[in-house]
């Protein structure tokens, strides 16, 4: 792709211009690359998914994507997760970001990829290119001395150390017990945990390395917890999970007992999560809510017929997509117990929307309802959003985990 009015070209990445597409890329999120982020980079990059944004044969931006599988309801889909997003500070403002997105949507158009996914930076950017805020995750600090647990479970199982190269083979056996069944959740490729646990100094931000736990239940491995410390005072949660209720009691109560500790710091907890309904004084966890997993869908008759739907509905949809015109138009979906089929129709609409608030709504993680009342849905028949809302709806609120 070349804009001959700025000299702007997008074309794959050469592999000898590796370390410099590293280096741009770091220098657009403000840090400075090095042999071990060049090491990870190339540990995880896919090549024939990286781009490079050219202007007078100077490399001004980067994108990649993996590919990862997405859980929907009622199963999974290829979902290409972009990263890497980045435009240096001298050329932004110049059509980079929007001619790599360009690039990058052809690109999952061709493959046969109808959803694409990415956590954003600022939540500024991605509406523009269709992209809605598809799931939302907490960030807890819960202090030490409140942490006590009320009526939780109890466990017959034990609590032991991980080694960092155990990590790669344990960690994803107990991830995928649980990924299928939580829609939000993303296969990640084989290389990603091994990868995660090689723990870059970059990451810390000051605080410890990596510790590794494992719960081991009557199943074998139930469940684990990624935490680092932070300021000597604070057990850091990267991530923790349990394959049962038993393992995920078993965790937090470890994490909350660390010796020295003042408090605990959780990001990205799912929004029904059920530690807050376990803590026997609740209102001392301090929440905070953010957006997490942002959806593009790529294809949108291909994707509203991939998933199932809690409950029969017909709806007509007029969709507006002007990043993505082959996605433009009305469409006719119809739900029932054997799936579900959309196709183009000339009918009037019963609602009008963009992509990027039916993204939103695809996962189940924010009703028509509340877009409709945010001004963001128009409804033309009556009773229409209500009838589609309780087919999208999702028994768990969604929930992304990415590292």
């Amino acid at each position: 792709m070349t804009n001959a009015h700025n000299g702007l070209e997008i074309r794959p990445l050469p592999e000898d211009e590796f370390n410099s597409w590293v280096r741009t890329s770091m220098r657009g999120f403000g840090a400075h690359s090095s042999p071990a982020s060049e090491r990870h980079f190339r540990g995880l990059i896919e090549p024939d998914r990286a781009i490079a944004a050219y202007v007078d044969g100077g490399l001004v931006g980067t994108a990649t994507a993996g590919s990862f599988d997405l859980t929907i309801p009622g199963g999974e889909l290829p979902m290409p997760l972009v990263g890497a997003v980045a435009v240096q500070p001298t050329h932004q403002r110049r059509g980079v970001l929007s001619a790599m997105m360009a690039n990058q949507m052809a690109d999952f158009r061709e493959r046969g990829e109808i959803v694409a996914g990415l956590s954003a930076s600022e939540s500024l950017i991605y509406a523009r290119f269709g992209y809605g805020i598809a799931t939302w995750s907490e960030d807890w600090t819960m202090p030490r001395v409140h942490a006590d647990l009320s009526d939780a479970p109890t466990n017959s199982g034990r609590l032991r150390f991980v080694d960092p190269e155990d990590v790669g083979e344990v960690w994803p056996s107990i991830y995928e017990q649980v990924r299928p069944h939580r829609v939000g959740l993303v296969r990640f490729p084989e290389k990603w945990w091994p990868t995660f646990a090689t723990d870059l100094e970059t990451w810390r931000q000051g605080a410890s390395a990596f510790f590794h736990v494992v719960y081991e239940g009557e199943s074998g491995s139930e469940g684990f917890v990624t935490y680092r410390i932070r300021d000597n005072s604070q057990v850091l949660v990267i991530m923790l999970l349990g394959a049962t209720p038993e393992a995920e009691v078993a965790l937090w109560r470890f994490c909350f007992g660390v010796d020295l500790m003042d408090s605990m710091f959780a990001p990205n907890r799912p929004a029904d999560d059920q530690l807050p309904w376990m803590l026997k004084d609740p209102r001392r966890l301090e929440r905070s809510v953010r957006d997490h997993l942002w959806l593009r869908l790529v294809d949108v008759r291909a994707a509203l017929s991939a998933r199932s739907y809690a409950s029969g509905c017909s709806v007509v949809l007029e969709v507006h997509d002007s990043f993505c015109p082959w996605n433009e138009g009305r469409y006719v979906l119809e739900t029932g117990p054997d799936g579900a089929a959309c196709r183009p129709t000339t009918r009037s609409p019963d609602l009008e929307l963009s992509v990027s608030e039916l993204a939103s709504a695809y996962l189940g993680g924010t009703t028509l309802a509340t877009l409709q009342d945010a001004g963001r849905v128009e409804e033309h028949r009556s009773g229409a959003i209500r009838e589609f809302d309780r087919g999208l709806a999702t028994e768990r609120q969604p929930w992304m985990i990415e590292f």
